[in-house]
């Protein structure tokens, strides 16, 4: 299941400054922040009701992880989830922190 893997990654990479967002593209904001709780989740969680967010980044279904750089850049981007896709999150978050640590 995709969710508590993401909580996963979050504890995992919170303390070296990789920060985890859902976006909410409904109008259940209320929804949202009870499936976060539910969930253990202590991410951000933001409203994308006029979809300038899911635009920007190209998401035109869900689930949808993409994994943005400090710049701002999409720099992996993976549609649904399986085990496989939680696997290669981890060693892409790892990359993305060896790039920043490296400039």
């Amino acid at each position: 299941m995709e969710f508590p893997r993401l909580v996963e990654l979050h504890e995992k990479y919170e303390e070296l400054g990789v920060q985890f967002v859902s976006i909410d593209t409904g109008a259940g904001g209320a929804q949202a922040e009870s499936f976060l709780e539910e969930n253990n989740a202590r991410h951000i969680l933001l409203s994308d009701t006029d979809d300038k967010v899911s635009n920007a980044y190209g998401v035109f279904a869900i689930p949808v992880t993409v994994l943005i750089d400090e710049e701002g850049r999409a720099v992996f981007r993976h549609l649904g989830y399986t085990d496989e896709i939680g696997d290669r999150l981890d060693k892409e978050i790892e990359t993305l922190i060896a790039w920043r640590d490296a400039g």
